[in-house]
C-alpha cells in the first residue's frame, strides 16, 4: 500500500524545487511584457531625440574614438609636429586647441581606494580597491581606461558635435591622499576662453567608497546653440574577470537601475544581449558584477527618460564577463552656468555598506527570485544576513559560522521535526490496515482513498503530518541558495580543503569538460549527494515505503543525483551547508527515533483514539465530500 503522506510530500517538494529552479534559470519576463507599451513610447521619444542630432564625427575602426583623436601628432623630443590648424578649427571650433596634447595622470586616494584620473577626457582612468585582490592574488583594479569610459557629447556652432573624451583637460589643484573623515577635491578643467570652461570635480573622503563627482559648464552658452535643451552622456564598461569562475561571475552580474524614488530593476542576467529604453527619469545606474559594482548616482535626479541601457556578452568569449552601456541625457539651459551633481560608489557588494547609503542600492545584491510568487524569500534571506553578520562580528571562522547557523535552524524546527517523525511512526503502525484495503478494494483508488481517510480520522493521524517540516525548510533552503553566492564575506575564505568558499571546491580537474558534470569535481557536492541518498534510505525505512509504486520508490534517490550535476559548480559554502543539513538531519532523526519514539505507547494512543474518535475538522469534512463526489462520478462512469 502506498504511503500517501510521504508521496504527497515528495510531490510537493519536487514541484516546489522544479518551479524554483525553472524560474531561476529561465527568468520570468512577464513584467517586461507589461511595460512594453510604455517602453515602446519611450523608444519613439528617444528615436525622435536622436534624429534631431547631426551625425557624429566618424569613428576609427580600432578604438571607436573620433577620427580627430588620430590628429594627435607624432612628437619629436616631446614637441608636437605641425598640425592642420584649419582642419582642427573646422572640426572643433573653440575646442580645437584642447584637441592636441599629451595625456597626464593624477592620483587621489584614501584608505580604501586608489583613483587615477586622466587629463584625456578628464575622466577616471582606474580605480584600485586596496583591501581586495583578484582570485590569483593580483591588485584588484575594478575600473580602468581599457574597459571604462564616461564622456559627454553636445553641439557647438554650425551644428558640430564634440565629445569630451577627445580633449585634454588641465588640473586645478594638487593631488592628495586623505585619511579619517577628511575630504579633498581635485578638478580637471577644459578651457575654451576666458571665463568659459567645462570642468569635472572629484571629491574624495577618507574612509569611504563614495566619490563626489560634479560637472560644471560655465560660459559655454556662447558656444553652444541657443536651441540646445540637453547634452548626451555615454557610460560604458567591460567587466574584467576577477574571480576564479567566470561562468559564476556572469550568473550574478547584471546592469541595475532605479527609477526616481521608485523601483529597482535590472536587465537580464542570462541573455547574451538585452537592452531597455527606460520610460522615466533614473536616480542611479549600477554596473554590477558578482562581488563588486560601479554605481553612478544622480543627486538631483537629472538622468532624463528615454535613454538606452544595454548589456551583452558572448558565451564562449572569456576575455570579459559582460559589457554594459548606459546612454542618457542631462537637461541643459541656455544660461551662463549649468551644473550637475553626481556621486560614484565603486566598491564591494557588501549588504550593510550598501544599505547604509539609503538609496536602495542593497537591492543589487540578489536575495531572492525575480518571479513574484517567490519574491517573499528575500525577507528570509535578509534575516539570514542579520544572523550571519552577528556571528561575523565575533570573528569566527566562516565554516564554523555556517555550522552554527545550521544547528540553530535544526533546533528551531525541532518541535515540528519531532511531530513529523512521530506521524511517520504512526503511519508505519497503520500500514497493515492500509494494506488490507488494497486486498479488499483492488484497483478502486477512489474507494481506497475514502477508507484510508476514515482510518486516519479514527486513529487521530494526519496523513500530511510528515510534510510540514519539509515544506517549511524549503524557503530556507532557497534563501541559502541566494545568500551564499552573494556574500562577499566568503570571498577567498579558506575552510578545510576549500580554498575559496565563494567558489566551487574542486578536488580534480578534467582536461576537457564532460557532459553535465563540467571540467571538475566538487568534493562538498559529492558528499552532499551521498548524504542525501543516505537520508532518503532512513526516510524510506521510517516510512515503510517498501510497498510503494516503483516510480515513487526511487524518486528520493534520483533527486540527489540530479541535483549533483546542478550544484557541482556552485559555491562551496552552499554545498557545505546542504551537507551539514543532511548530516545533522540524519543525526536528529536517529536521536528522536531512538530516545523519543515509543512504538508501544503510540499503539495504545491509536487504539484509544479509535475508541473515542475526534470529530472531523472542516478540512477533513471537505476532503471527504470531495472523495464522495469522486466515488459517485466513478459509479456513473
Amino acid at each position: 500500500m502506498k504511503n500517501k503522506e510521504t508521496i504527497i510530500g515528495w510531490i510537493l517538494i519536487a514541484a516546489l524545487m522544479a518551479g524554483f529552479f525553472y524560474y531561476q534559470n529561465k527568468k520570468f519576463t512577464a513584467d517586461q511584457k507589461l511595460k512594453a507599451e510604455t517602453e515602446q513610447a519611450a523608444k519613439q521619444d528617444s528615436i525622435k531625440l536622436a534624429k534631431s542630432r547631426p551625425q557624429p564625427i566618424a569613428a576609427t575602426a580600432d578604438t571607436g574614438q573620433s577620427a580627430t583623436t588620430n590628429n594627435k601628432q607624432e612628437t619629436t623630443n616631446g614637441i608636437p609636429a605641425a598640425v592642420d590648424t584649419a582642419s582642427m578649427q573646422s572640426q572643433y571650433g573653440a575646442f580645437a586647441a584642447a584637441a592636441i596634447g599629451e595625456e597626464k595622470t593624477f592620483v587621489i586616494e584614501n584608505e580604501l581606494q586608489k583613483i587615477t584620473l586622466s587629463s584625456k577626457g578628464g575622466q577616471i582612468k582606474s580605480v584600485q580597491l586596496k583591501k581586495y585582490k583578484t582570485w590569483d592574488g593580483k591588485p584588484l583594479v575594478l575600473v580602468s581606461d581599457k574597459n571604462n569610459s564616461l564622456s559627454y557629447q553636445f553641439f557647438i556652432d554650425n551644428n558640430r558635435e564634440v565629445d569630451t573624451k577627445n580633449f585634454y583637460f588641465q588640473p586645478v589643484g594638487e593631488t592628495f591622499t586623505v585619511k579619517g573623515d577628511s575630504s579633498k577635491s581635485f578638478t580637471l578643467r577644459l578651457s575654451v576662453g576666458e571665463g568659459k570652461y567645462f570642468e569635472q570635480k572629484y571629491t574624495l573622503k577618507g574612509n569611504s567608497y563614495l566619490l563626489n563627482y560634479d560637472v560644471n559648464m560655465v560660459g559655454l552658452n556662447s558656444v553652444i546653440p541657443d536651441n540646445s535643451t540637453f547634452i548626451w552622456t555615454n557610460w560604458t564598461n567591460s567587466l574584467q574577470s576577477v574571480e576564479h569562475n567566470i561562468e559564476l561571475e556572469r550568473r550574478y552580474s547584471a546592469l541595475y537601475f532605479r527609477y526616481n524614488q521608485s523601483d529597482v530593476e535590472h536587465l537580464s542576467e542570462d541573455k547574451e544581449q538585452d537592452e531597455l529604453t527606460y520610460a522615466a527619469p533614473l536616480e542611479w545606474i549600477s554596473f554590477k558584477q558578482q562581488f563588486f559594482n560601479a554605481t553612478l548616482f544622480s543627486n538631483k535626479g537629472e538622468i532624463q527618460k528615454g535613454g538606452l541601457l544595454k548589456t551583452h556578452y558572448t558565451k564562449d568569449d572569456h576575455s570579459f564577463v559582460k559589457k554594459y552601456d548606459a546612454r542618457f541625457t542631462l537637461p541643459y539651459k541656455n544660461e551662463a552656468q549649468n551644473s550637475y551633481s553626481f556621486q560614484y560608489y565603486i566598491g564591494p557588494n557588501h549588504f550593510n555598506t550598501l544599505a547604509g547609503l539609503d538609496k536602495e542600492t542593497e537591492s543589487i545584491i540578489k536575495l531572492g527570485p525575480d518571479f513574484w510568487a517567490f519574491s517573499w524569500i528575500t525577507y528570509i534571506t535578509r534575516f539570514i544576513i542579520w544572523v550571519f553578520s552577528w556571528f561575523d562580528s565575533v570573528h569566527l571562522n566562516y565554516g564554523i559560522i555556517i555550522l552554527l547557523m545550521t544547528l540553530i535552524l535544526k533546533i528551531a524546527l525541532h518541535p515540528l521535526t519531532a511531530k513529523s517523525i512521530e506521524s511517520a511512526a504512526k503511519m508505519k503502525i497503520l500500514a497493515p490496515e492500509l494494506a488490507e484495503l488494497k486486498v479488499k478494494y483492488g484497483d478502486d483508488q477512489t474507494k481506497i482513498g475514502a477508507e484510508q481517510m476514515k482510518i486516519y480520522q479514527k486513529a487521530g493521524v494526519s496523513p500530511f503530518g510528515g510534510c510540514l517540516p519539509l515544506l517549511l525548510q524549503m524557503p530556507i533552503l532557497m534563501a541559502m541558495y541566494y545568500f551564499f553566492p552573494a556574500s562577499i564575506e566568503l570571498r577567498q575564505e579558506h575552510f578545510l580543503w576549500a580554498s575559496d568558499l565563494s567558489s566551487y571546491d574542486s578536488i580534480y580537474t578534467f582536461a576537457t569538460a564532460l557532459p553535465l558534470i563540467g571540467d571538475h569535481i566538487s568534493l562538498f557536492t559529492i558528499l552532499m549527494t551521498i548524504t542525501s541518498v543516505g537520508q532518503a534510505v532512513m526516510n524510506n525505512q521510517m516510512n515503510a515505503m517498501q510497498n510503494q509504486q516503483p516510480g515513487m520508490k526511487y524518486m528520493p534517490y534520483f533527486m540527489p543525483v540530479m541535483l549533483m550535476f546542478m550544484f557541482n559548480s556552485f559555491p562551496a559554502a552552499l554545498t557545505y551547508y546542504y551537507l551539514l543539513q543532511n548530516l545533522l538531519g540524519m543525526a536528529h532523526q536517529w536521536i528522536i527515533q531512538k530516545f523519543f519514539i515509543d512504538d508501544a505507547k503510540l499503539r495504545r494512543q491509536i487504539e484509544e483514539n479509535k475508541k473515542n474518535p475526534k470529530q472531523a475538522s472542516g478540512w477533513q469534512k471537505k476532503l471527504a465530500d470531495m472523495q464522495k463526489q469522486a466515488q459517485q462520478q466513478q459509479k456513473k462512469k
